[in-house]
């Protein structure tokens, strides 16, 4: 997935990632070797291709080991630490495939310990291996029965604790489970939770060793010996699950819980654990904080942090160096930032300092930085490479391009304001902007994203700028004006949002367009020669309005419940006529981002039929397109359109169903799977997921009764699924097949950003193709 989908990607696989990182002074480095005094720099030593993955590199012995997908297969392989050659693989089994925002590939770590590696496969594929040549010692496949598996597959990493191997396996009675280390034979098994992406440490407390266990709603000591538990607290509150709980050691007795949302300091020993504080510093992340003397240094958002451990006082923040993982070396600490830099800089509570760069990487990625003997060794989901350091180097850093900061007539006038003395300029701004239109200020293909207001530090992030990352704004020296100027596509549509002073993104202010995305509300940026959207307004205070029925709706089936929203056109309440059924996938999403009840409202009765609308929630991923895509259409079939058309007045021959990304993909698979229900489907920004990437072109492709129109709509700007693959490929690739079956497919081509604000852009003409109005409203 694209880096500029940020958002969409940690909602959708944050959770997973972080099953990769670990407690990383036990298992990422060999003990060997140090960074030198005073100043160095950095070289390449090799790089070389890797197929997908999010498991980080062990080192031992002179090689690195780590997952990844090879074809079709999922591997563990081992490389020679100073040319970078494969020396051994070994084949856990089938790909596994990303789905929902994720990438190909395993997520776990291996484990290394004397001469053996551990690893854990994302399909349960427990092994161990011979350090030298790959030879499997032992194999553990773990199931249904002695284990759960998570949405994104088996994520935890192993980890060696003296003659064991520890694993969160999950489920009643099993929570945490000890293999022998020599044969694989189950030692010992404790708790009762469910476990996701979390992965254990093991703790010093009072000379003891302590096992400290979280799970998704608890967290637990154990002995690692026996597995007895010495204590247990949650760390949620009723049934919520916290999938991302890791613990870090903090120096001394004090552990720290990593949480999506934050941070929890604990006081620990063998009898509980003390609350010491809690904050948000570190929430919304990708990377597992590190800590080093009395402070802690991590990600907040996209910023890099520094805390105390003491207190949780936030100490600095840093746009630099824009990376999702991080690692320590002693007093230096390491991260690979977007663009695929590694970029070394100094652990000190006073202030980012850099003290050198190497481009290694053409683009960043979830791993964090291994290190042994003077050597680094970094990967993303392409590639790996090991970088030297080396004190006879000259150190490199980071230069600041401004070349393109003054751009167009906008940029023109800046540099009028800044040849007049400072004490002028405040007066000149307060002028501009008092006759200037409302923001962002667009000239042709230029956007100027300007902000005012006391501040230190203003960014502008969003489908606006590239990987993902936050561009700074300028200042304007004397003045209280903030301004980036970007070139974009005057033909699409954007979504941004302001970050001042490192805090969390914002709507501008000056924007009349906006995007609520849930957790977020964003700014919608409309190029010029982006097409009016008229049906998105909200209807005029005398127009007549359709009715929005709320209720819950449980499923046998699916075993869930979710808040259902029924649309009635106006008139319905009067009217003896039976309606057309639109089933919208995501509903919840596309009333609220995508601003459906005013399309509906001002269409339905003038380019688009009468109709009653079914807005359908997700409740779990795998419904849209995944293991659970039969259940979900059993689920519409058989329980939600019975309902429906027993309480509602509905036309039961005339059915169609929608969605973007995921969703459109449940909507084709259910009008393949039932094309005698849904006679229609519209889909946009397709994207393959499995298993309905391979049963989908099965169907379209077998004999018998197909829809009578699909409708498939992909944009030139559209998801970036990886390994140089797109959603605008994939959408191409289903309308062939569609067409090579004879199915009547319509296919149209936009330019808007993947996303709610994007996505309703074309609504009205779906809405127009599936339930085209009778004949055309009297001009």
């Amino acid at each position: 997935m694209s880096a500029r989908h940020l958002i969409t990607v940690f909602c959708t696989i944050a959770i997973a990632i972080t099953g990769a990182a670990l407690a990383q002074t036990d298992f990422w480095a060999d003990p060997e070797g140090s960074l030198p005094a005073g100043d160095f720099g950095m070289e390449l030593v090799w790089d070389r291709d890797l197929g997908s993955g999010y498991s980080n590199v062990s080192i031992a012995g002179g090689k690195a080991v780590t997952l990844f997908t090879s074809g079709e297969v999922d591997v563990v392989a081992a490389f020679d630490l100073e040319s970078g050659d494969e020396l051994w693989r070994y084949e856990l089994g089938e790909k596994y495939a990303g789905h929902d925002g994720s990438d190909d590939g395993p997520l776990s770590t291996p484990a290394i310990s004397g001469d053996r590696v551990h690893a854990l496969g994302p399909f349960g594929q427990l092994v161990a291996l011979d350090l030298d040549d790959g030879g499997l010692v032992w194999r553990r496949d773990l199931g249904e029965e002695d284990s759960t598996e998570p949405p994104y597959g088996y994520t935890t990493s192993p980890i060696a604790v003296g003659e064991r191997v520890v694993v969160l396996t999950g489920g009643a009675g099993h929570a945490i489970t000890a293999f022998d280390a020599a044969t694989g034979e189950p030692e010992w098994t404790a708790g009762d939770d469910d476990a996701s992406y979390q992965t254990p440490a093991l703790f010093e407390a009072a000379d003891r060793p302590v096992l400290i266990a979280p799970t998704d709603r608890f967290v637990q000591a154990l002995d690692p010996e026996t597995g007895e538990r010495l204590w247990q607290f949650q760390h949620t509150e009723g049934e919520r699950r916290e999938r991302t709980a890791h613990m870090v050691p903090a120096g001394g007795d004090r552990m720290l819980l990593w949480l999506g949302n934050g941070s929890t300091m604990y006081r620990v020993d063998a009898e509980g654990a003390e609350e010491l504080w809690s904050s948000n510093v570190f929430g919304n992340a990708l990377a597992v904080p590190v800590s080093v003397g009395d402070h802690l240094y991590g990600y907040t958002g996209r910023f890099l942090t520094c805390a105390s451990a003491e207190s949780g006082e936030i100490l600095w923040r840093s746009r630099p160096p824009a990376g999702r993982a991080i690692s320590a070396v002693g007093g230096v600490l390491a991260s690979v930032g977007n663009k695929g830099d590694l970029v070394l800089f100094a652990a000190t509570p006073e202030e980012y300092r850099e003290l050198t760069r190497l481009p290694v990487l053409d683009r960043g990625g979830y791993a964090f930085p291994s290190f042994t003997g003077g050597m680094f060794v970094v990967r993303n989901l392409e590639r790996m490479a090991a970088v030297r350091v080396d004190s006879d180097l000259a150190p490199r850093l980071a230069v600041v391009d401004v070349s393109d900061r003054i751009k167009g007539s906008f940029g023109s006038w800046v540099e009028s304001v800044e040849a007049l003395a400072e004490s002028e300029r405040a007066a000149a701004v307060v002028e501009k902007f008092a006759e200037i239109e409302p923001a962002p200020l667009v000239e042709d293909n230029l956007a100027h994203f300007v902000w005012r207001g006391e501040a230190a530090d203003v960014g502008v992030s969003g489908d606006i700028a590239p990987q993902g990352e936050e561009l700074a704004l300028y200042r304007v020296a004397g003045t209280d004006l903030f301004f980036r100027s970007v070139e974009l596509d005057a033909k699409a549509q954007y979504t941004y949002g302001f970050t001042v002073d490192y805090g969390q993104p914002a709507p501008d202010p000056r924007n009349p367009y906006s995007v609520d995305m849930g957790f977020a509300v964003a700014s919608e940026l409309r190029m010029p020669e982006w097409p009016a959207s008229p049906h998105l307004e909200a209807p005029a205070e005398d127009a007549a309005r359709g009715e929005l029925d709320s209720f819950p709706f449980h499923s046998e089936i699916l075993d869930n419940t979710r808040e259902l929203r029924v649309w009635r056109p106006a008139g319905y309440a009067g009217s003896e006529e039976r309606y057309p059924v639109l089933i919208v996938n995501h509903g919840d999403n596309l009333l609220r981002g995508g601003l459906m009840r005013n399309t509906l409202d001002n269409l339905v009765g003038a380019s688009v039929a009468p109709l009653i609308a079914v807005f359908v929630p997700r409740v779990e991923a795998a419904e849209y397109g995944g293991d659970k895509a039969d259940g979900y259409n059993r689920f519409l079939v058989e329980e939600l359109l019975p309902h429906i058309d027993k309480h509602y007045k509905t036309d039961g021959e005339n059915r169609a169903i929608l969605g973007p990304g995921s969703a459109g993909v449940a909507a084709l698979y259910a009008s393949f799977r039932h094309p005698d229900v849904f006679a229609q489907a519209a889909a946009q920004s397709y994207y393959p997921i499995p298993p309905a990437q391979d049963l989908l072109p099965e169907m379209i492709a077998a004999e018998g009764a197909k829809p009578k129109q699909v409708y498939v709509v992909w944009s030139n700007h559209d998801y970036d699924l990886g390994a140089g693959r797109r959603a605008d490929d994939a959408s191409r690739e289903i309308l062939a097949a569609l067409r090579s079956a004879g199915v009547n497919a319509v296919e149209q081509v936009a330019d808007y950003s993947p996303g709610w604000g994007g996505w309703r852009g074309q609504h009205d003409d779906i809405l127009a193709a599936l339930f085209p109005a009778e004949e055309s409203p009297a001009e």
